[in-house]
């Protein structure tokens, strides 16, 4: 066991090696330097108010950091095999295919480089969601269509469906760049209260980052077409609904004023929830 001191040294540590790690990858590959500043930044912080910090504090400091450089990674690895694709096309014999499929890999990149980012820096919770189901249905509804790697892509679909769930898959995931640009720091994959966001598309839909990675997911799942990733999308579109609710319980538990911004607003879909 470690006593309060020992813990604390240890925990600081491992603080000094990940900021270094993020840092470096940072300075390499962030396409935001803004944001890439705000980041180093508040990294840079955690040693100045060490002192200052209680356990809770400095593991949800590790916990930022962690994932902050799980996704990292992550987009390194889209953003290069986009580029990848990119550089073996023949530029001289273009095909629309190809280009859509390079360009949706690096935007799916591009998307989890930002997240990386933006969880390093985001605000504490002021409020999280009770129990094992609401943490449960937010990861599973978040990452549950990864298991789409266990299948094969379809090669027998027509060019103009390729081209089509590629532009999907770029469409969406380009909408929800720019709204987690709006989210900002207020962003969590747990149902959790940071910061109540009502501008921009938060003034129509209340939540429309979900709407927008929806539009990119069902272009994946049209490139892994089969009755499998059929049943994948359906299970996780429903851990979605689930995971909604949930969010918005913890919302309305903190904010006040959440209840007349929904009376105004649509779920997910304008005009339709």
């Amino acid at each position: 066991m470690f006593s309060g001191s020992g813990f604390n040294r240890k925990l600081n540590a491992l603080f000094f090696k990940l900021n270094q790690v993020l840092s470096t990858f940072l300075h390499s590959h962030c396409v935001h330097p803004p944001l890439m500043t705000q980041v180093l930044s508040a990294m840079s912080s955690v040693n100045a108010q060490e002192p200052a910090l209680d356990r809770s504090h400095r593991l949800d400091l590790f916990i930022r950091l962690a994932l902050g450089i799980a996704f990292a990674l992550a987009a390194g690895f889209y953003i290069r095999s986009g580029i990848g694709e990119f550089c073996k096309m023949d530029f001289t014999h273009l095909q629309p295919h190809e280009v859509t499929r390079a360009l949706s890999i690096v935007v799916i990149g591009l998307y989890t480089l930002l997240i990386a980012c933006i969880y390093v820096v985001r605000l504490r919770p002021v409020s999280r969601g009770v129990g094992f189901l609401p943490s449960a249905a937010a990861v599973l509804g978040g990452f549950l269509m990864a298991a789409l790697l266990f299948l094969s892509p379809r090669e027998d679909l027509p060019m103009g469906v390729r081209i089509f769930a590629c532009g999907l898959v770029v469409l969406g995931n380009a909408f929800a760049i720019i709204i987690l640009l709006q989210l900002g720091r207020s962003f969590s994959i747990l149902p959790e209260g940071r910061r109540l966001v009502t501008r921009g598309p938060y003034s129509v839909v209340r939540h429309p980052l979900y709407l927008a990675e929806a539009v990119a997911t069902l272009g994946i799942v049209i490139t892994f077409l089969s009755p499998w990733a059929l049943l994948l999308i359906v299970v996780q579109l429903g851990l979605q609904i689930v995971r909604i609710h949930y969010e918005e319980a913890v919302l309305k538990e903190h904010f006040p004023e959440y209840e007349d911004y929904a009376k105004h607003t649509w779920r997910l879909i304008p005009g339709i929830y």
